[in-house]
């Protein structure tokens, strides 16, 4: 069995002697009771000289540090992209919705556009006129009691006053 002093380890493994000092005192390494450590021991802690002054176990470990920090960036990654579709569906979730209020907003908007008789022979404005009972074109003496409580004859009958959902009732049971 060889042994070496911490010198010719430092300088074989291009490492600081201090740093062999400190594996010693933490117990890693042993040196025997002339100063020397055990060629075959420092191999276990060390690992194989590569010529280059690199202690084989540091590039061991700088691999392992490098594989350890793209597993963790993976995990980020694969994190983030499951972030990215839950806002996604959340964007096209509101889209959807705010699509679907404007379509409401746009039936009661039609719904609150009252429906006025127009002449005979004239063309009605609005496709929302549409709407408008077939009633309004008769015209025959009724009477009923207007708001002012009095009984009165007349010719054409007046469209009553609906309120919101009176117009939304009707929409739904034209359909």
């Amino acid at each position: 069995m060889k042994k070496m002093t911490v010198g010719e380890l430092s300088k074989l493994y291009g490492i600081h002697r201090q740093s062999i000092y400190k594996r010693i005192n933490k117990g890693d390494l042993s040196k025997s009771a002339d100063g020397k450590v055990d060629f075959a021991e420092a191999i276990r802690v060390f690992g194989e000289p590569d010529g280059k002054g690199e202690v084989v176990t540091k590039v061991q470990s700088t691999h392992v540090q490098i594989g350890t920090q793209v597993d963790r960036l993976q995990l980020q990654v694969d994190m983030l992209e499951k972030q990215l579709k839950k806002a996604e569906e959340t964007e096209q979730f509101l889209k959807d919705q705010i699509k679907e209020k404007d379509t409401s907003i746009h039936l009661l908007q039609t719904l609150l556009s009252a429906p006025t008789p127009k002449d005979s022979g004239g063309k009605q404005e609005d496709a929302t006129q549409e709407i408008a009972p077939q009633v309004i074109s008769e015209s025959q003496p009724i009477k009923t009691a207007v708001y002012s409580g009095k009984e009165q004859t007349e010719t054409e009958l007046k469209p009553r006053k609906k309120g919101l959902l009176g117009h939304v009732m009707g929409v739904i049971f034209n359909y």
